[in-house]
């Protein structure tokens, strides 16, 4: 927690797919909890649910998700609708839902079947996440809590930001990630717009870097950086350089598996505290 105040909630978001943002999110989730000995929950709320898999392979707990959690303990059940228009949304104690992988790690597991409830029209539901970190006062719990999110624009989406002090976007350098943010911070302005928030950029960070960028690639990062709403936001000193066996798996996609990557979550981890701090 940062000097003493409630936990901030961060989501990790981009419209585009492929840029590192659920291996960023978990590896500075992870690096926190274990290395820094912060208290972290994680949210999975992408129906993707790849934060959960690794996470639950870290931990050789895949066969119980299986068996046991996917039926009664992801996400899902923060989604669940009612049948009977007299009946109210029961409240979601934390222990339904919160897996404790140790005592600093935990997490809200999530769930395939998601998919299959983003169709519905009741909107109420974006404040579902919202309603369960303030009904179970999470912020006094967890030192940060962080949010996985789909890269498409859904329920989920909105969610994750509804529920949200913060937002970080992982970003490749190539010719699609202009679009890609440009189409995120059209979505984050009109839901500010709409819903009243005061969530905050905390920046950019890129990821899959090469040791040394290529002067195309120089080139590349200096017109994002210069395209308008994108160049106002902060972007990070420190990156994800590009470590084939993180991205192999054959260790799992934790960076703190693998030397280099932990290096640069840990870098990472240095700089956003430094930002949540300047915050306060």
């Amino acid at each position: 927690m940062i000097e003493g105040n409630k936990a901030p909630v961060i989501t990790f978001i981009n419209m585009k797919g492929g840029v590192g943002k659920t291996t960023l999110c978990i590896g500075i989730g992870e690096y926190l909890a274990n290395e820094l000995e912060k208290k972290v929950l994680i949210i999975d709320i992408d129906p993707q649910f790849n934060a959960t898999q690794s996470l639950l392979d870290k931990y050789e707990l895949v066969d119980e998700y299986l068996s046991t959690f996917r039926k009664e303990k992801t996400i899902r059940k923060l989604f669940a609708t009612t049948t009977d228009v007299y009946q109210r949304n029961a409240h979601i104690g934390k222990e339904e839902v919160i897996h404790e992988f140790n005592d600093n790690l935990h997490m809200v597991f999530g769930d395939i079947n998601l998919i299959f409830d983003n169709n519905t029209m009741d909107n109420t539901r974006i404040k579902r996440v919202l309603k369960f970190i303030k009904s179970n006062s999470l912020k006094d719990d967890y030192d940060y809590i962080l949010i996985d999110s789909p890269p498409t624009i859904s329920i989920y989406t909105d969610a994750s930001i509804v529920a949200s002090d913060y937002y970080i976007v992982p970003v490749k350098i190539d010719k699609y990630s202009i679009l890609g943010l440009t189409n995120l911070t059209n979505v984050i302005g009109n839901l500010k717009a709409d819903a009243e928030l005061n969530i905050k950029p905390l920046g950019v960070i890129y990821t899959n870097l090469d040791d040394k960028l290529t002067k195309k690639t120089q080139t590349l990062k200096d017109e994002f950086e210069k395209v308008e709403n994108i160049g106002e936001l902060y972007v990070f000193q420190n990156g994800t350089t590009y470590v084939r066996d993180l991205q192999v798996g054959l260790q799992g996609n934790i960076s703190s598996h693998y030397k280099k990557s932990k290096d640069d979550i840990a870098l990472i981890c240095e700089e956003m505290e430094t930002i949540l701090r300047s915050e306060v």
